[in-house]
């Protein structure tokens, strides 16, 4: 891979976001990482991003959905009222430890959605995300 991807990751567990930060720069050192533990935050630099014409917005977004204060689900939807969606193009995934058929059928619900996948990310998931 030679061209530099910007991946987001949202996840509030920062051991979780250290690693997989990690195996990502490790694997493919072309790509720029960035971690939130809090989705809000994740959220207002994503809009502040588009209000300028050259918005650096992430090619590839991992959101976890069971999260405190915002969940995935509030994020995905403000998202979508901000445009952020419209403006950056960003492909989501749902990056979760949850196995639970409601949760993968909900995210089937957003089209800005391209994939739920299930923790941990491996090689074989991201290569087939980045290539």
């Amino acid at each position: 891979m030679t061209k530099e991807n910007k991946i987001v990751l949202i996840d509030d567990d920062e051991i979780h976001n250290f690693i997989t930060e990690n195996f990502i720069c490790d694997h493919y050192p072309q790509t720029e990482v960035v971690s939130y533990q809090n989705p809000e935050k994740a959220l207002d630099e994503l809009h502040s991003a588009t209000e300028h014409p050259e918005a650096d917005c992430p090619d590839v977004i991992f959101l976890d959905i069971n999260m405190p204060e915002m969940n995935g689900w509030q994020f995905l939807e403000k998202f979508i009222s901000y445009k952020i969606d419209k403006i950056c193009g960003s492909k989501i995934y749902i990056l979760s430890s949850s196995l639970d058929p409601a949760d993968i059928s909900r995210s089937k619900q957003f089209p800005i959605v391209t994939n739920f996948i299930s923790k941990p990310l491996t090689a074989d998931k991201v290569d087939a995300i980045l290539n």
